[in-house]
């Protein structure tokens, strides 16, 4: 098994959290874990889109690249952190999730991945 799919399987062992993807922009996984019942596909398709959107919106007000974002729906919440080589991973978790855990558990993870997939 690869690097990076042990890394994401670490992810996983926070509570609740149920899929970790890492996409390039063009929306194409590179890698994932989590639950079989998650359509990944989807998933990295539509976090490469809002990725790209937050960064659109950076740019307009001029806040610079986007680093992470948060984003949390009634029933679930997914955190998006850039890594390099235009990728992003998403990490997404049930609303039951500690997302100070889920934060604390990508912001150790994205310095390794970023050393890995430079």
């Amino acid at each position: 098994m690869n690097e990076v799919v042990e890394i994401l399987k670490r992810l996983l062992e926070v509570k609740e959290v149920k899929v970790a993807v890492v996409v390039g922009e063009d929306g194409l996984v590179l890698d994932s874990a989590g639950s079989e019942e998650a359509d990944v596909e989807a998933i990295g398709a539509i976090c490469a889109n809002g990725y790209l959107s937050f960064k659109r919106i950076g740019e307009e007000l001029n806040y610079g690249a986007v680093v992470q974002s948060v984003t949390r729906f009634q029933s679930g919440v997914i955190v998006l952190s850039r890594l390099p080589n235009q990728l992003t991973l998403a990490v997404v978790a049930t609303e039951k999730a500690n997302l100070a855990k889920v934060w604390d558990a990508t912001g150790g993870i994205i310095t390794e991945m970023a050393r890995i997939l430079r």
